[in-house]
């Protein structure tokens, strides 16, 4: 009985570390890009606004994905292309009311609305500025 309680703990935790693989598909040691959509909320224009290489920051981006409780299996449709794009597969909406992220990872389609604190210090390292 302990003997198959183990082999089912060893597999789930290999379960959940394979997923967190394919949320995030950078390290410390990446440069991400931040792409800002230009034109109108129907443009698919993007250019790169900042390129991040500190490690540091890097890190804090990881901690944030790491930190999230990902939705999977979920349609989700937005009305408009996304406002930022990071490193191409991580499509990035400011919501309506312009306090939380919401990402839709296009590798896998995984969905989160991040919680305002999250949104304001992701925001902050990809732009620079602060989130209205």
């Amino acid at each position: 009985m302990k003997k198959h309680i183990i082999i089912s703990i060893v597999l789930v935790l290999s379960i959940v570390g394979c997923s967190q693989k394919d949320i995030i598909n950078f390290d410390k040691n990446s440069t991400l890009r931040v792409e800002e959509r230009t034109g109108d909320e129907l443009s698919s224009n993007y250019e790169v606004i900042n390129k991040i290489e500190d490690e540091e920051l890097i890190q804090e981006i990881i901690d944030i994905f790491q930190g999230i409780k990902w939705e999977t299996n979920v349609d989700i449709e937005m009305t408009h292309e996304p406002d930022y794009k990071l490193n191409k597969n991580n499509h990035i909406w400011v919501t309506p009311k312009g306090n939380m992220l919401e990402i839709i990872n296009r590798d896998n389609g995984y969905y989160v609305r991040l919680q305002e604190e999250a949104s304001s210090e992701l925001f902050e390292i990809m732009t620079g500025k602060e989130i209205e």
